[in-house]
């Protein structure tokens, strides 16, 4: 998996290019955790390259939001392709963070 973090006004995007899974999570869950130790007030993963999530991923942001929401934190995520947002529904997390359809709804 690639990882690259840029700056969006006030948000930390996280755009990531491969799988998320269970061999790739730990990677990830690296790069967000130092981002949440730094207290970023807002993350947003960008997945447009990332065509499956299993439930690692999905565990990985719950764990991020529940995290983040302490210190009033906030973990988004955009251009999510239409299977991983089936999943996402499935497990209800799109109830629990916002969703961007697209880079321009972020501004």
């Amino acid at each position: 998996m690639d990882i690259y973090c840029r700056d969006l006004k006030e948000h930390k995007i996280v755009e990531l290019k491969g799988d998320i899974d269970y061999f790739s999570v730990s990677e990830l869950k690296n790069t967000i955790f130092k981002l949440i130790h730094d207290k970023t007030p807002s993350i947003i993963l960008d997945l447009q390259n990332v065509e499956y999530m299993d439930s690692s991923g999905l565990g990985l942001i719950v764990t991020a939001y529940r995290v983040m929401s302490n210190y009033n934190g906030k973990i988004s995520l955009v251009n999510v392709c239409d299977d991983i947002r089936v999943i996402l529904k499935l497990a209800t997390v799109d109830t629990l963070l916002t969703i961007y359809n697209n880079n321009k709804e972020i501004v």
